[in-house]
């Protein structure tokens, strides 16, 4: 037997998918007061759930059952798709099905026909932003659906985000984020490609950033997450062969609307490259440091190797006037 939390909010919050996100998410809507209650094909995840705060439920079914809006955040498609006739049916109509996990406009295709025949109301709400995020409630979602059905769930939303962003109709959340990701792959391709060069070429990398941050090639990723590629890290949160499905999802979408994608499919080649090199592990970063691999050039936790530093000169960057 489940019981569920009361909570100050009145409002229970059913969770299909623990694992480091979700779990997470499962942690901060306890904390903003929702009571919650969880599965996942996981049975070992109940601890985690119990320590955060929430209740377990052995069971989609269960979880539809005890809550009138319902959170999946799972790996993948076909995660999702493994749901999307069991849970709808389970849920009372009127209920709503909000899945943050990163998906394809084809997969909200298949949700809403499902979620039509047993009247259920859906959002879908792919959010940008890790684990640490979520925990602090500063995720960025990309919401695709109705206007009316985003204003019944905003009170939930808020309490994980610190943007919202309505994109449009079904599937367009989903088509928002992937094309997001491509961005970001193509961006620690380049970037890697661009420190390698600088390296070789004898300039400080750290001069590099500066410099590039100062013009019309400035970006976050140069700012937030090239440090992490020089200090030798990967940003295990995710692992690789996720993304190069995202990233072949992608593809898929330029099939389908006739746009050719050049860079997305060579960017593509060189995620399934590392994929194949590193096996698959977590490392949203691996492809890149396949890039300074095959430069000969190994950044370490204190930024470059020196050996491969020995020509750069010191530079240290003046401030901007």
């Amino acid at each position: 037997m489940i019981v569920m939390t009361t909570v100050s909010s009145g409002q229970a919050i059913g969770m299909v998918g623990v694992g480091r996100m979700g779990l997470s998410i499962c942690a901060r809507l306890v904390q903003q007061g929702f009571g919650v209650v969880a599965t996942d094909v996981r049975p070992d995840a109940r601890a985690a759930v119990v320590a955060a705060g929430g209740d377990w439920a052995g069971s989609v079914v269960q979880v539809a059952a005890h809550a009138e809006v319902v959170i999946s955040v799972l790996p993948g498609p076909l995660e999702v798709c493994a749901i999307c006739e069991q849970l709808p049916a389970a849920l009372s109509s009127g209920s709503t099905w909000i899945d943050m996990s990163t998906a394809t406009p084809a997969v909200a295709a298949e949700i809403a026909r499902s979620a039509a025949v047993h009247h259920v109301r859906t959002l879908e709400a792919p959010v940008g932003g890790g684990p640490a995020e979520a925990r602090e409630g500063q995720l960025l979602a990309f919401v695709g659906g109705s206007a009316e059905d985003l204003r019944a769930q905003r009170g939930v939303l808020d309490a994980l985000t610190d943007r919202v962003l309505h994109v449009g109709a079904a599937g367009s959340g989903y088509a928002m984020k992937l094309l997001v990701n491509l961005l970001w792959f193509g961006q620690a391709i380049a970037n890697a490609e661009v420190l390698s060069l600088a390296v070789r070429a004898g300039i400080d990398p750290e001069t590099v950033r500066y410099a590039v941050q100062q013009s019309a090639a400035a970006s976050r990723f140069m700012e937030q997450d090239a440090p992490a590629l020089m200090r030798g890290e990967n940003l295990t949160s995710f692992s690789l062969a996720r993304c190069v499905e995202e990233l072949s999802g992608v593809l898929n979408m330029g099939r389908e609307h006739d746009v050719p994608l050049a860079l997305g499919e060579r960017v593509t080649e060189i995620y399934i490259e590392a994929l194949k090199h590193f096996g698959d592990v977590d490392g949203e970063l691996l492809a890149a440091r396949r890039v300074t691999e095959q430069a000969r050039i190994e950044f370490g936790t204190s930024g470059a190797d020196p050996h491969s530093l020995a020509t750069a000169p010191a530079v240290t960057p003046a401030p901007s006037v």
